[in-house]
């Protein structure tokens, strides 16, 4: 029989458009024509965690394993049925350490190992597998993330903070805010060729943010150059050169252009992002820089991320118990918030809530785990490998 015979790629199907119960029923058929394919236990583990039904999706993923010890998407789905259930760190961490073996590139699988260690009281281990990770990918947020908390245990929020803040600069929500605020947003189409773009103030300006968008920050400069040098107060212009300062670590002269454009027009939210942003990198500005997040959250009150930005601020402060409303606002505004729900739990540490932050990191965990898409990266070299 073929290794995807046509129930399995119903159910595949099924379940990639996020139709969880006709995808669970394929799979069920699937099982009765071939109960001896791992792959579709697999993808049964998968729905059955999506379902929260945790003790079905971990007899689904074992099953997997035993017909296959090298079936991935398996392990993944075990480990998070295992971490989601809670009080099973021992199955937990055996899992992602197989994971780390089967699949020794994965990244998450280390940041997984190192959340399971720490859940399980053993901190060092679980400092030395974000470490791991980080060596894999100096870039992965949810592992700087991880060690600001451990150094949140250790050293208390003054020295946690600046990792927090670090992982933030790392995750790309941020920046998706920043372009979110000029009404940018990845529609497919590629930035326009600089040398294309016609000689006029509108098009320059579109050109140039989304040339800074796709990560060309040098043409995007050269035409807020050309815009600025026609008109030196264009306020949407200086917004995004702040922007491009502030990428380049040149945090005074993001301010500065901020602030010029913030006194030619209070009502540019990228100027006023810029500044707070420049505020957050600055020590000893946590207050201005609450101020700033704090005008933003009620210009944008539906966005999520000047909530978390506000938090931060406040955290510096120590306004710890409004730091944790700014952060339960912007979980209720966007429950898959990653970054927020690790500030939350900073903040239940603060207050001794331990078993309340454990959760809201395993909910966090969760919810990167999934945005990555990452079983359905598994689950496809697992099937092209067995083709």
């Amino acid at each position: 029989m073929s290794p995807r015979n046509r129930a399995v790629l119903l159910a595949e199907g099924l379940s990639r458009q996020g139709h969880v119960a006709p995808a669970v029923e394929a799979c069920f058929e699937a099982l009765r024509l071939d109960e001896a394919d791992p792959l579709v236990h697999a993808l049964l583990a998968d729905l059955f965690l999506a379902g929260d039904f945790y003790d079905e999706a971990i007899k689904a993923a074992s099953e997997a394993i035993e017909l296959d010890p090298d079936c991935a998407p398996a392990y993944l789905a075990l480990g998070l049925a295992y971490d989601r259930r809670g009080g099973m760190w021992d199955q937990s961490i055996l899992v992602w350490h197989e994971l780390a073996e089967v699949r020794p590139d994965l990244v998450t699988a280390h940041v997984q190992l190192g959340e399971a260690l720490a859940a399980a009281a053993f901190e060092e281990e679980a400092i030395e597998a974000w470490k791991a990770a980080l060596a894999l990918d100096a870039a992965e947020p949810r592992a700087m993330y991880n060690l600001a908390v451990a150094a949140l245990k250790k050293e208390g929020m003054a020295t946690a903070l600046p990792g927090f803040r670090k992982a933030g600069e790392l995750d790309p929500s941020q920046d998706d805010f920043f372009f979110s605020l000029a009404g940018v947003y990845d529609d497919g189409t590629p930035a326009p060729d600089p040398t294309e773009v016609e000689p006029d103030r509108d098009a320059r300006l579109a050109a140039a943010f989304a040339l800074a968008f796709e990560e060309d920050f040098f043409n995007a400069a050269d035409l807020i150059r050309l815009i600025l040098d026609e008109d030196p107060d264009d306020p949407e212009a200086l917004a995004l050169a702040g922007y491009l300062y502030l990428k380049q670590e040149a945090v005074n002269e993001a301010m500065a252009v901020a602030l010029r454009g913030l006194a030619v027009s209070t009502k540019t939210p990228t100027a006023v992002y810029v500044l707070g942003a420049s505020f957050a990198k600055r020590t000893g500005l946590n207050r201005n820089a609450a101020r700033v997040f704090g005008a933003l959250a009620k210009a944008v009150p539906d966005e999520p991320m000047p909530h978390v930005l506000l938090a931060e601020s406040l955290l510096g402060l120590q306004r710890y118990g409004q730091a944790k409303q700014a952060y339960l606002r912007a979980v209720e505004l966007d429950p898959t918030f990653v970054r927020a729900r690790f500030g939350l739990a900073a903040v239940l540490l603060t207050e001794g809530e331990y078993s309340r932050a454990h959760h809201e990191i395993r909910r966090a965990a969760y919810h990167d785990t999934r945005r990555q898409g990452l079983f359905w990266r598994l689950y496809d070299d697992y099937a092209q490998g067995r083709e």
